[in-house]
């Protein structure tokens, strides 16, 4: 018998209570899916039996978790749904399914056509020392998972540069970033960007011409989608062992489901850079950027000569700024354009950890957030009281690669103490069983019993 028919028979006092005791809220400002929610149940849980007890329905999942996502029965509110569910033993967490988007605000995306020479020659890449990084590392063998509008995989820059992904709108493998005659945010213009993931994958190109590309679409044309698309694009992500996540995107929830996902990625040493947004200073924050603890690699937007811009969202949460303003890309039908926004200040970001991780040892992300926000370069003009809000400065690519090759790191030094000791092969099994890709001794994106072996031989040839 389900609990549901009970609902009914509460007091409105109790209906309160609920929400106050609800697991997941939003504010006001936030929108939410009608009828979806989000739940992830404890380990062995059946949802089957989950469903059957409160009358919700399954609309997906993800791949080998426990976190679902259900339809609620007509009538049914998300208050009533905690109600019902609060104290559910099967149950770990649950929230609403919220709306995700590009990083938006007031600025223009796209306005104007530019040409290959203009892509290849743009200011930024000489202000951010790329063709200096390029005597170091090209960025070969590693893989940028760039969640966006799909790419434009015919373009003649593209071609050979993406590896297979997956369209999370069709849920198909076509991944081509075209138009669907979409008008998501209602403002009565459709297709607003499509475009922007093949801008995005090309500016990461441009400074990691060796990395491959893999585009997963989690945003319709008009730059929609919702935390659930969202998290499902950065769980394939990791499942299919890429280096890099690019989130040109955001929403003003803070949500488990994104917070979850982004977790799992730092634990198998994923860097995820995100945009931090364009609503201003002062603008509402944007996750997964603005999430506590430094999950991310959150990116602010300069200028070509190294101001802080207006547009760019700002926070103690940033950790670099990238130039944000006459970015060049290649773009839908073989051609290029000129935007501004967060968006492609994340793009270069992006290409300057795949540099990162195509050299050295530690790539957890705490390390590349930090090399990143170290080796910046002193912003021009800021404000005194932004300097805690704007990260280490902007982005400087070939600083960030000496800087990670002055300490590489040591692979057997698990505990890092500097030390090579017995100690260190506790250290690995404790991580190894942690599942953190600090035990991924041989370097081959997966953890099997084989980097026990590969820690010793590491530990035999000792730190560099």
């Amino acid at each position: 018998m389900n609990v549901y028919s009970h609902i009914r028979g509460l007091t409105p006092a109790a209906l309160v209570l609920a929400a106050v005791a609800g697991l997941a809220h939003a504010d006001g400002n936030d929108e939410a899916v009608s009828d979806q929610v989000i739940v992830q149940l404890i380990s062995g849980a059946s949802i089957d039996q989950f469903n059957s007890r409160y009358c919700t329905s399954t609309l997906d999942s993800i791949d080998g978790r426990p976190i679902y996502l259900l339809q609620l029965p007509q009538r049914m509110t998300h208050n009533e749904f905690e109600l019902l569910v609060f104290g559910d033993p099967d149950l770990d967490k649950e929230e609403l399914n919220f709306t995700a988007s590009d990083p938006g605000g007031d600025t223009r995306s796209f306005y104007g056509s530019r040409s290959a020479n203009d892509y290849q020659q743009q200011a930024a890449t000489e202000g951010m020392n790329v063709p200096e990084a390029h005597a170091i590392t090209t960025g070969m063998g590693v893989t940028v998972a760039v969640l966006d509008t799909g790419m434009d995989a015919d373009h003649p820059l593209l071609i050979g540069r993406a590896v297979s992904g997956w369209n999370f709108i069709t849920n198909s493998a076509d991944t081509n970033d075209i138009a669907q005659g979409v008008d998501t945010s209602g403002n009565g213009t459709p297709d607003e960007f499509v475009g922007h993931g093949s801008m995005i994958a090309g500016m990461i190109n441009l400074v990691a011409p060796d990395a491959n590309i893999m585009p997963v679409v989690v945003l319709d044309s008009d730059g929609e989608s919702t935390s659930w698309r969202v998290a499902k694009g950065i769980y394939y992500a990791i499942d299919q062992r890429v280096n890099v996540i690019n989130l040109s995107l955001g929403t003003s929830v803070d949500t488990f489901v994104l917070l979850d996902a982004i977790d799992e990625a730092r634990d198998h040493w994923i860097t995820v850079v995100t945009s931090a947004g364009n609503f201003g200073h002062n603008g509402p924050e944007q996750f997964p950027a603005a999430m506590q603890d430094n999950r991310t690699i959150a990116v602010a937007a300069a200028d070509l000569e190294y101001h802080i811009t207006e547009f760019t969202n700002l926070g103690n949460y940033i950790i670099v700024a990238a130039p944000g303003v006459e970015a060049v890309g290649p773009f839908v039908d073989g051609g290029y354009q000129i935007g501004e926004g967060t968006s492609f200040s994340t793009a270069w970001v992006s290409g300057a950890a795949a540099l990162i991780h195509a050299v050295g040892w530690d790539h957890s992300t705490g390390n590349v957030s930090k090399i990143i926000e170290r080796s910046a370069r002193d912003y021009v003009d800021l404000p005194g009281w932004l300097e805690d809000q704007a990260g280490g400065g902007v982005l400087d690519v070939e600083a960030a690669l000496f800087m990670h090759l002055e300490e590489p790191g040591c692979p057997a030094d698990l505990n890092d103490d500097d030390l090579l000791s017995p100690a260190d092969f506790s250290a690995w099994v404790d991580v190894y069983n942690a599942g953190d890709y600090a035990a991924d001794q041989n370097r081959d994106r997966q953890l099997t019993p084989a980097d026990f072996s590969a820690w010793v031989m590491n530990y035999n040839q000792g730190c560099p």
